[in-house]
């Protein structure tokens, strides 16, 4: 046994599984782990400037490696850990595993008005605000326990459906010495997925195989399964479409044949016409959310089609449709039982000719009818310009450049007119869409993907929110570029409230004695950043600046103007609904 202190002990488990960053931001509550973490695990800390900075970050740097360690965050108590709330509750929706270590108050003050004590009916009042939002959210109670709280914490993040663990550990417990051997990691977390119970594997393909319009649509679990390669081979070998989410854009390169893209409320429409159409809908790694089926209209289950849903998670199995055949399984397992299964039976199905001939004249009239949007030459930017030019010269100059999406008017836009040929595409926009995920995303990204280019798409209103964050690149010396959507609107709101009230309230900035429409200057901001920049004002001049920030492995700012007036795109599928399917009043 060796004597440490309790932080010592959690920052020699973290080194051991293999730590290689930590993000942080210093206060007096978590100066124990920082010390520990910092000097006696040797792990580097990412300096932030904000709490939520730091979250994103660390969520950002697993979607780049999807594998072991878990990414460590290290916050300090009352506003410093209550500013992580919103970025945790993003990772949590989007499946991102990560070790939130929140300092607090020391014990002997609990219930004393400490300084920014933060409960008032208890201690472990302020863990339990995480619980709605993480896998788990425990207090640290005793210093000899900390250790074995940290490891089942840990534990809890990366089995079964991944998320963030939130540890709260008071100071004095952090600094009080300890006799323990720090154990082997990987005896703790060593785990294999759930693999596909044989029965729902053998109804599931004898289904696949009388299906005559099948359609396969796949969210994140494929990513944390890193399933990519086996839904590559199950699309080819049975020659079933396949269509992504938005946050699993890529999952199945765009330039496939089989690919459809994106399939939710701004996907494409050929996509949304295969879900609406097919027979049989084999949905994996996926919950079936408002976003992804436009308020549960695509699909008419079971009376139109039936389900095939494999998920590793068996509450998100049968919440918003009956299933025909409901497997838990890991993404990977799933279908590789699905493969070798077909292939064992000796199934020989033709591919369903008179199907993907349907899907090519629905794609061919998709094309026809919205990409001379992406040819736009209107002054400011139409967002379909922007975002396919982005497109191409990101395929151009390194199609494995890593991508991320903020929320707001982009994503009405992203799905179905950018061209994702790797899974390297990340955004906020699963469920959750926080404002501001992708300045500070860009810093995980390149952190964990460093030999690749970044590049993000950002409103102006998410880059006044987070952009500050860009600092801290400057600071590591970490390129990337950030392409702000500057409109001086919430334009992404307009629409919706335009077509049930007739008018908007907020959505505008403007100087109140003139009217004008008003932004600080994001090119100013991005200088006193540290980063180079450039204004965008005509569509001709995307590119050239796009190609010198790329090109320059520099941290670059574009401010780019975007036109107002355009409305956002949607499928047309969902155009019955008006902007947007949302229940606005009790009796819809």
């Amino acid at each position: 046994m060796e004597k440490m202190t309790s932080a010592q002990a959690i920052a020699r488990f973290l080194k051991k599984m293999g730590t290689e960053y930590y993000f942080l931001y210093n206060g007096h509550a978590n100066w124990g782990l920082l010390d520990a973490l910092e000097y006696d695990g040797r792990i580097k800390g990412i300096r932030t400037r904000h709490e939520c900075h730091a979250i994103h970050m660390a969520d950002s740097y697993w979607r780049m490696k999807r594998k072991l360690p878990i990414p460590v965050t290290c916050t300090t108590t009352g506003p410093g850990n209550y500013n992580t709330i919103a970025a945790i509750a993003e990772a949590f929706f989007d499946s991102i595993p990560m070790l939130c270590l929140m300092g607090a108050g020391p014990t002997k003050w609990f219930e004393r008005g400490g300084i920014q004590e933060t409960y008032r009916y208890g201690p472990d009042e302020f863990t339990s605000i995480f619980k709605p939002i993480t896998k788990k959210a425990v207090m640290v109670t005793r210093p000899d326990t900390a250790l074995n709280t940290v490891i089942q914490a840990y534990k809890v993040a990366v089995t079964g459906r991944p998320g963030p663990v939130v540890v709260h550990i008071p100071m004095d417990i952090q600094n009080t010495s300890i006799e323990c051997d720090i154990p082997d990691a990987a005896l703790w977390v060593d785990f294999h997925p759930p693999a596909p119970d044989p029965a729902g594997i053998s109804r599931a393909i004898e289904l696949i195989r009388d299906a005559q319009r099948p359609f396969c649509y796949v969210s994140t679990g494929i990513h944390n399964a890193q399933a990519w390669g086996e839904l590559k081979e199950f699309a080819e070998k049975i020659q079933i479409p396949v269509a992504t989410s938005f946050s699993a854009k890529g999952a199945l390169p765009e330039n496939h044949p089989l690919s459809l893209g994106v399939c939710d409320r701004a996907g494409t429409g050929y996509s949304v016409n295969a879900a609406v159409n097919c027979d049989l809908l084999i949905g994996i790694g996926t919950h079936f959310n408002d976003l992804n089926t436009a308020g549960w209209t695509f699909y008419d289950i079971p009376d139109k089609q039936k389900l095939i849903h494999i998920d590793i998670d068996p509450t998100e199995i049968g919440r918003n449709y009956p299933t025909e055949v409901g497997i838990q399984a890991d993404a990977r397992l799933g279908l590789r039982g699905l493969i070798e299964a077909w292939e064992k039976r000796g199934f020989k199905r033709k591919a369903p000719q008179d199907w993907l001939k349907q899907i090519a004249q629905w794609k061919k009239e998709w094309k026809d009818e919205f990409l001379p949007l992406t040819q736009s030459d209107l002054s400011p930017l139409h967002y379909a310009r922007i975002v396919a030019d982005t497109s191409e010269v990101i395929n151009e100059i390194d199609p494995q450049t890593t991508v991320i999406c903020d929320t707001g008017m982009v994503m009405n836009f992203a799905p179905a007119f950018f061209q994702s040929n790797n899974h390297y595409f990340i955004t906020c926009n699963g469920q959750f869409c926080q404002m501001g995920f992708s300045p500070p995303a860009v810093i995980g990204c390149k952190l964990g993907r460093p030999d690749h280019p970044v590049v993000a798409f950002c409103g102006d209103q998410s880059f006044i929110m987070t952009g500050m964050s860009l600092a801290t690149a400057t600071e590591y010396g970490l390129s990337g570029v950030v392409i702000v959507l500057n409109n001086r609107t919430v334009q992404a709101e307009v629409e919706g409230a335009k077509a049930k009230f007739e008018r908007t309230v907020g959505d505008q900035y403007r100087i109140e004695k003139t009217g004008e429409l008003w932004n600080p200057d994001i090119s100013l901001i991005g200088k006193a950043l540290g980063a180079e920049v450039a204004k965008v004002n005509r569509p001709q001049e995307l590119k050239p600046a796009l190609r010198e920030a790329l090109k320059s492995d520099k941290l670059y700012v574009l401010d780019v103007e975007t036109d107002i007036t355009q409305k956002r795109y949607s499928t047309p599928l969902i155009a019955k609904f008006g902007t947007m399917p949302f229940p606005y009043t009790w009796t819809e």
